[in-house]
């Protein structure tokens, strides 16, 4: 893949993403705001602007998990590369990077029969889990956040008199309230592009522009800005193959307490280095286009479940994983 870097130097990044799309016949790249009417705070804290710069006055500052509503994306300045867009809400201007997208939903009503196990996305900003459901400090697992995956296996009825869903993950169960979930039907998980031989799709991932790219043979399909991995941690490069499959799934590393890390519910996986390399889903940042990861390609919640739509193996609807029987059935993911 030719470099964006060489198209004009005048260009901004996000102008340069847009020339390159437009001469090469790249899809478009989506933006960090796609006309989301919610916004979750994503880091600890954040300073709300007068303007959409850093110059701005300090009229507020607001903290991790604050909610609010989004008049609209305005571009401003660049604090981080590939990112100009900030956000007017009646706090002030919000840089987006700092801010998760989320959506209304509806009052979801939990069915009584899940048959063999469905899967589920968080619908509300966070959600606490519990061992037990019987939300008591003592029993609380984690906190789970908005647009993370879950399987679900029996719905119950709390000491709380409220109605909870036994979450089971590879190695353990816990409970989550049900309204705060939302079931993800099985036609939101089946194969795209099934009729495209396996052999003719590949994933390209440029690490020094900070994209992706799917082929359907020498076709981009699909496009999106990622976040890859820091120098401490960098993505592996070289030639791969998608070898394990996670509609969601807990993630676990680090050392130390400025390193380690406990995700629960990290969103549509594809796993394809032995060293657990992932394209996925995240929920902790909007900051794609900047490196941010400990290895893996991150990419937006709504990226992540497409990847894992049109990526062999296909994967079972109520299957925690898969893995593929043979070479063949796996799709290839170049990393430069």
């Amino acid at each position: 893949m030719k470099s964006i870097g060489l198209i004009g130097f005048a260009l901004t990044p996000l102008q340069q993403v847009a020339a390159y799309a437009q001469q090469t016949g790249q899809p478009v790249f989506p933006k960090h705001w796609n006309g989301e009417p919610l916004g979750r705070i994503a880091s600890k804290y954040q300073n709300a602007r007068s303007e959409p710069n850093l110059q701005g006055d300090i009229v507020t500052s607001l903290n991790e998990f604050d909610v609010v509503r989004v008049r609209r994306a305005v571009e401003g300045q660049y604090v981080y590369l590939n990112n100009n867009l900030w956000l007017e809400t009646a706090q002030g201007y919000l840089y987006s990077s700092f801010v998760q997208p989320m959506q209304y939903y509806l009052p979801q009503i939990p069915p009584a029969d899940l048959g063999q196990g469905m899967w589920t996305e968080v619908i509300v900003p966070y959600s606490d889990a519990y061992w037990d459901p019987d939300p008591v400090p003592e029993k609380l697992v984690s906190r789970q956040i908005y647009s993370a995956v879950f399987f679900v296996s029996q719905l119950v009825t709390g000491t709380d008199g409220k109605q909870w869903y036994k979450v089971d993950e590879l190695y353990q169960s816990y409970y989550m309230r049900a309204t705060h979930l939302r079931i993800i039907r099985p036609d939101e998980m089946t194969p795209i592009s099934t009729d495209v031989d396996r052999s003719d799709k590949r994933i390209e991932v440029d690490l020094t522009n900070q994209t992706l790219i799917a082929y359907e043979r020498d076709t981009p399909v699909f496009a999106q800005l990622v976040s890859s991995g820091v120098p401490d941690h960098p993505t592996p490069t070289g030639k791969f193959f998608v070898d394990d499959k996670r509609p969601g799934t807990r993630m676990i590393g680090g050392a130390g307490d400025d390193d380690h890390y406990n995700l629960p519910g990290v969103p549509f996986v594809c796993y394809f280095t032995e060293g657990f390399a992932a394209t996925h889903g995240c929920y902790w940042h909007n900051d794609y286009g900047n490196v941010r990861s400990h290895g893996c390609v991150n990419v937006t919640p709504a990226a992540a479940r497409w990847i894992w739509r049109w990526t062999n193996p296909v994967a079972d609807y109520h299957s925690q994983y898969v893995h593929p029987d043979t070479g063949y059935d796996r799709t290839m993911i170049l990393v430069q």
